[in-house]
């Protein structure tokens, strides 16, 4: 960057430039890997709809390997997109992209076009299915609607036992006490690297407003055990003839409850 910076004058093209750090990307608050797969679609696309056209090159920096670029630009802190025009000969002055208008392809293209005043054109997402998956799908529906079909109208299928219901129910309280939504919603990894030696790996996160999938799983399933105790005690240990019987479970499900939960 610095033998670029030194021709501001005879240089007609920009740089788009993502800045990353291998070590970040498990940091489920800075979405590094979600923003960098949408600076290539984004990439991608300009290239596809922009063939031969030599105004915009698309740069990827990692820290590890691109500190003396890093220092050279003054950048601090992570996520950060920056378009480096052709008269920028201070890196610094170069204009930032505004992460919190979102990270997607479509608002990187907008940020591009307003400062080069180049069109990216359409963002092309790949489809999550193909054709031929798709092809397949149908089959598959064509040849079992008949069984289907049948099944149903005599009450047969899976959804007429109450075991998988029970089973169903277990599963949404489990995905209700485990912070399995909030981890979709966060996008939080079961585990991540720790910062002070990335050879070890970090299940229990140490901290407040923040909590790792296997940590989430580990209480969500302690939590299911006692709601399996308590049910065993409400439905199955009031047949229970004998007095002292009745004692001793009652006894154990206690412990084990409070053993879950302490």
């Amino acid at each position: 960057l610095q033998r670029y910076a030194a021709r501001a004058k005879s240089r007609s093209y920009s740089l788009f430039i993502f800045f990353d750090a291998v070590q970040m990307r498990d940091n489920a608050e800075l979405r590094l890997q979600d923003l960098r797969a949408e600076f290539q679609l984004m990439a991608s696309s300009f290239i596809q709809n922009n063939p031969g056209l030599t105004k915009l090159f698309f740069c990827d920096l990692e820290f590890k390997e691109s500190q003396a670029s890093f220092a050279l630009m003054g950048i601090n802190s992570l996520p950060h997109i920056r378009l480096v025009g052709p008269g920028n000969a201070n890196l610094k002055d170069s204009p930032a992209m505004d992460m919190s208008r979102g990270g997607t392809a479509e608002s990187m293209a907008a940020f591009v076009e307003g400062q080069t005043g180049l069109r990216v054109g359409e963002i092309e997402r790949p489809s999550p299915v193909s054709k031929k998956q798709l092809l397949f799908v149908g089959g598959v529906v064509l040849v079992a609607a008949p069984y289907v079909v049948k099944r149903l109208l005599t009450q047969q299928t899976p959804l007429h036992d109450p075991k998988l219901w029970l089973a169903f129910s277990i599963f949404v309280y489990f995905f209700s006490v485990s912070g399995a939504m909030y981890n979709i919603i966060r996008k939080m990894p079961l585990f991540m690297a720790d910062r002070n030696d990335p050879s070890k790996l970090v299940f229990f996160f140490q901290g407040s407003g923040m909590q790792l999938g296997a940590e989430g799983f580990a209480v969500g399933f302690l939590y299911t055990v006692v709601g399996l105790v308590l049910a065993f005690v409400t439905h199955f240990l009031v047949y229970v003839r004998s007095q002292n019987m009745q004692r001793l479970l009652m006894l154990l499900a206690m412990a084990l409850s409070f053993w879950a939960v302490k």
